[in-house]
């Protein structure tokens, strides 16, 4: 996907993270070893920070343009 405009791209970051948090939330619960599951729960979280920091920016983009 090509694009030049920064919301777009923006957006795009947020679903991929979006889509980290999911796999990395399967991944945990398929995890048989306990160091394995705290690993990947903690990428689940430090996806999420990245989440809430995307969608932040696009709201304040959104409100600007309002």
């Amino acid at each position: 996907m090509k694009t030049s405009n920064p919301l777009d791209v923006v957006r795009m970051a947020l679903e991929r993270e979006k889509n980290a948090v999911r796999d990395y939330s399967e991944f945990a619960k398929a995890a048989k070893e306990p160091s394995i599951k705290e690993m990947f729960l903690f990428l689940v979280e430090e996806e999420k920070k990245h989440v809430k920091l995307l969608q932040d920016e696009i709201d304040r983009e959104v409100n600007q343009e309002m």
